[in-house]
């Protein structure tokens, strides 16, 4: 994008569009960054996960393991619903039930 106010409306008209909707998959990239975060040099610095998502998660059975993986390297994990319309609608209320279990204590917070 150039920043052009056109072309920042025009690939907002595609995107609106062209929206796909589709299950998300986050087991294993959870999995990944705990391996990352384990492999990582820590320097006395705090361990952040920000996991975002837009719509119901698929593989929810799985994350519990996958939380399990971080808490084990100490990451502090920050889950976010990123919503299509200014109200809250049935996907983003289910996608922030499937997100508090693998977010850290406090969960509502998180």
């Amino acid at each position: 994008l150039t920043g052009s106010k056109a072309e920042l409306e025009s690939e907002l008209v595609w995107q609106e569009t062209n929206y796909m909707q589709g299950g998300t998959y986050i087991a294993s990239a959870l999995d990944t960054a705990a391996d990352m975060f384990k492999s990582s040099p820590a320097d006395g610095r705090k361990k952040v996960l920000l996991v975002f998502t837009d719509g119901r998660i698929q593989d929810a059975d799985k994350l519990t393991a996958s939380r399990g993986r971080l808490e084990t390297a100490g990451v502090v994990t920050f889950g976010v619903v990123v919503r299509r319309f200014l109200a809250h609608t049935q996907i983003d209320l289910d996608a922030e039930e499937t997100l508090r279990p693998i977010t850290s204590d406090p969960h509502v917070d998180h």
